[in-house]
């Protein structure tokens, strides 16, 4: 009898070793698998609101951040497509899976989708809630928290910028008593290579606005608000609205057209002020026509329709817009006013601050129209370029008005000829149109 005790406990000691040994040997050659399957789970759960009705940002970042995980494997897409979007977009099915690796850490994310019939209205679609779910080894927990999590939260920001459509925004009225901002895609083509803009302008212009962009911790320290003013003037059909397209498509700005008629208040123009975001521009065409219809802040003159409580936009009211406490409730935001007349706008809408840069739109350079006979006729040099040069040097005539001759014919030839026999005609008619920057092209304020 213990002789046969002492073969068992023979054979359970191989046993326990040969088991050990296996083991050791699947560590070895599976470490992966054995690891994930021996870790202690951590799961995070992050859901599309926070509260009663606050969107969670982190929700709205892991759609997109997440669009790059999707395994190739994956069997089932939602997909659709928007009438104001060109592309299609991808949407989550319920229970889909994504794996993702960060310095070595393995994890595992999980849309999930719960739905819930409403009792009391049946026929009222089921009210859904939605939330991602993140797993991985609990030990990993502070490198997840503090190193992961923000990882993604830059990585969306990145893919963002990269993909963002930019819009044009303008006010509609919904009610005597309430206005928001509409918006569409802006699908203005220009850029700052296609704009017949003076060339030492032009890279002044762009410089700014890098300088501008870059420059939060100086704003910070200096204690102004991240914001920038530009006034372009000049005469009718000189780029001031393709420059505004142009310095959006740059900086993927959005774009809100403000159109002072359509406010009742300075309290109608502050609530306009802080619906807009930031790393935006806000223009105010033709702010000559506009600033005509202000109440004046001292003598009164010039009021507009006042309603029956006495309410009006005033001057006032437009200079605190741009350069008051309310202008800084946001940051990196460009302001633009675009006038024909300088002369007509008030001193005070002018100074640095306010309006940080002059810009002005003048007529056709040479380089200018160099620019536009690329675009129109995709031409470099022409023989006939010399003619048109000795011409602009004595003919007011705007780029517009040179982009509409070339658009005549697709032959170089052709339209060159028609552009200059309009040159001719502009020089001897001269130009009704006074040109009140004439002389000048840029008051810069730092």
């Amino acid at each position: 009898m213990d002789s046969l005790k002492n073969i068992l406990a023979l054979i359970s000691k191989w046993l326990s070793a040969c088991a050990s040994m296996v083991v050791s040997l699947l560590l070895l050659v599976f470490p992966g698998f054995f690891k994930r399957w021996l870790s202690d789970p951590m799961t995070l759960q992050i859901d599309e609101y926070h509260g009663i009705n606050s969107r969670n940002q982190l929700f709205g970042a892991l759609e997109l951040y997440l669009q790059n995980k999707i395994s190739p494997s994956t069997r089932l897409l939602k997909i659709a497509q928007t009438r104001k979007d060109s592309i299609f977009s991808t949407h989550f099915s319920d229970n889909q899976e994504f794996e993702d690796v960060y310095e070595d850490i393995q994890l595992k994310w999980k849309f999930n989708i719960i739905s819930k019939e409403s009792n009391h209205h049946p026929s009222l679609a089921s009210k859904r809630k939605q939330y991602f779910q993140l797993i991985f080894d609990l030990e990993q927990k502070e490198k997840v928290m503090n190193s992961y999590l923000p990882y993604v939260l830059e990585t969306f920001k990145a893919m963002k910028e990269e993909r963002k459509l930019i819009k044009l925004h303008t006010l509609v009225r919904v009610d005597p008593y309430k206005i928001r901002w509409d918006a569409i895609n802006l699908e203005h083509p220009a850029t700052f290579e296609t704009l017949a803009m003076d060339l030492e302008l032009k890279t002044s212009v762009l410089e700014d606005l890098e300088k501008f962009v870059k420059r939060k911790e100086f704003y910070q320290r200096v204690g102004r608000a991240w914001k920038r003013g530009y006034l372009l003037y000049g005469p009718p059909g000189t780029g001031k609205s393709s420059l505004v397209a142009a310095m959006a498509n740059y900086l993927k700005f959005d774009i809100y057209d403000l159109q002072l008629t359509h406010l009742k208040s300075d309290m109608e123009l502050r609530k306009t002020l802080i619906a807009t975001t930031n790393k935006s521009i806000l223009v105010i065409e033709d702010i000559d026509c506009s600033q005509a219809e202000l109440q004046d802040r001292n003598s009164g003159k010039g009021s507009r329709k006042i309603d029956s409580e006495g309410q009006q936009i005033t001057l006032s009211g437009l200079l605190n817009f741009t350069d008051g406490l309310w202008s800084s409730c946001g940051e990196e935001r460009i302001f633009i006013f675009t006038t024909n007349h300088k002369s007509k706008l008030d001193p005070a809408l002018l100074r640095s601050g306010r309006m940080d840069m002059h810009i002005h739109m003048s007529y056709c350079s040479y380089e200018g129209f160099k620019t536009l006979a690329s675009n129109y006729l995709g031409v470099c040099d022409h023989p006939l370029f010399e003619n048109i040069e000795c011409l602009l040097k004595n003919t007011k005539i705007t780029p517009a008005q040179i982009a509409e001759a070339l658009m005549k014919s697709e032959e170089a030839e052709v339209a060159l000829q028609g552009l200059i026999t309009v040159l001719k005609e502009k020089r001897y008619k001269g130009d009704e149109y006074l040109d009140e920057g004439e002389g000048e092209h840029l008051t810069y304020f730092i």
